[in-house]
């Protein structure tokens, strides 16, 4: 990120250390395992192995994740991944490369989690995956459930859009929610202007200030 002066500096560096470092951790035996889910976005072959989009950053955050759907699974916690999956002609691909094609190698969740537990697999047709019907389906098979908790990729796109629509789908209703999104466990890429740190702090401070929950981690 480069800032106009040593005040925008500070300023995005106090914003970083709030979210990186002075974080809280949260214990996931402190959440109600019947009110909760875990939510996994796009940990798929197109994202993190290969592909027009694929990211070795991605590749850091598989063990996190793999942790934290080995915890929710010991926790009888519900689990959902969301799966990129486009036909050939999809409307996407105006702003983003072809990519994850439905029934391609691409868009299959990737080998490393995707043996570890049961889940719900909801394949998805655009970066918001509240809007995929199946994930209506699953809110409306668990009404319970009021907290979420959020990893994976792309911090800046798919996290994002979906953590605040979430969000304001409970608020819109008048019920009472917690979203939950640990730093260890999402990430971004890089491109050219699109700067995988920058892109991870400023998205990351946008869902805190939307009233999401930015923790380190859930031990």
């Amino acid at each position: 990120m480069k800032c106009k002066n040593s005040e925008e500096y500070t300023i995005y560096e106090n914003i970083r250390k709030e979210l990186y470092d002075d974080s809280s951790v949260i214990e996931l035996s402190s959440l109600n395992a019947t009110e909760t889910a875990l939510i996994i976005v796009d940990m798929i072959n197109g994202f993190v192995h290969f592909g027009a989009l694929s990211s070795d950053r991605i590749n850091s955050i598989i063990t996190p994740v793999s942790t934290l759907m080995k915890k929710c699974s010991e926790r009888n916690i519900k689990i959902a991944a969301f799966a990129d999956s486009h036909k050939s002609s999809a409307a996407e691909f105006s702003a983003f490369p072809p990519h994850c094609t439905e029934d391609s190698d691409e868009s299959q969740i990737i080998p490393e989690i995707e043996n570890i537990c049961n889940f719900t697999l909801i394949r998805k047709n655009s970066t918001n995956g509240f809007h995929a019907p199946d994930f209506r389906t699953f809110l409306n098979d668990n009404p319970k459930i009021n907290t979420f908790i959020v990893c994976g990729d792309c911090t800046d796109i798919c996290v994002n859009n979906f953590c605040i629509t979430l969000k304001t789908y409970f608020d819109q209703l008048d019920l009472a929610s917690k979203i939950f999104v640990p730093v260890n466990a999402v990430e971004t890429f890089n491109a050219g202007l699109h700067d995988a740190d920058f892109m991870n702090t400023a998205s990351l401070f946008l869902m805190k200030t939307s009233g999401i929950d930015i923790v380190k981690e859930i031990l």
